[in-house]
């Protein structure tokens, strides 16, 4: 399949237009996305200083945490947001965040994620997008090659570039869904 330059380039546009038609209602995505990271960075805090610390021999998809996530955390939202990060996160400590000295409910690469994802909905409320595919292809590489080169080779990536290529994924997969969602609505 041979694409002219006008078809490659059009792949790797990306459009904003100012949308005039917002209801209050256009902004639950967000709210819930948003929601859903404050409650990745409050979740640390309510518990006392230094007590949380999850290891580095978690599987994503297998509750390998529970016990002591059950056992250690007695506020019951941050026990949840805890045990929903021991199901679909690895939550390695030495590729998680610390906030109050306890490890976070996610790794950096996760929490980027959905930290991209409220940023993404936030931009697909207020603006009528276009993302080309071969532009949304591009955002997910950097996250790719840093997640193949630390399981292929010695390479350790650090939690900024992982919170970042996190982001970059998470706010482009977002605009792409709020661009869906809002024009088949």
């Amino acid at each position: 399949m041979n694409l002219s330059k006008e078809q490659l380039l059009e792949t790797l546009t990306c459009e904003l237009k100012k949308r005039n038609d917002l209801k209050p209602a256009s902004f639950v995505p967000f709210a819930i996305a948003f929601l859903w990271v404050l409650l990745l960075f409050i979740s640390p805090l309510t518990q006392p200083p230094g007590t949380i610390y999850l290891g580095n021999d978690g599987k994503v998809s297998i509750m390998d945490n529970s016990d002591y996530i059950n056992s250690h955390i007695e506020n019951p939202v941050a026990r949840a947001v805890y045990l929903s990060g021991d199901f679909m996160c690895h939550q390695h400590a030495d590729r998680s965040f610390f906030i109050n000295g306890n490890q976070m409910p996610y790794c950096a690469r996760c929490t980027g994620i959905f930290l991209g994802l409220a940023f993404g909905a936030l931009i697909g409320t207020l603006y009528r997008t276009r993302i080309g595919f071969g532009l949304y292809l591009l955002t997910i590489v950097p996250l790719g090659i840093d997640g193949v080169l630390q399981l292929l080779t010695s390479y350790e990536s650090t939690n900024l570039i992982r919170i970042l290529t996190g982001t970059l994924v998470g706010t482009f997969t977002s605009i792409v869904f709020a661009s869906v969602y809002y024009d088949t609505h």
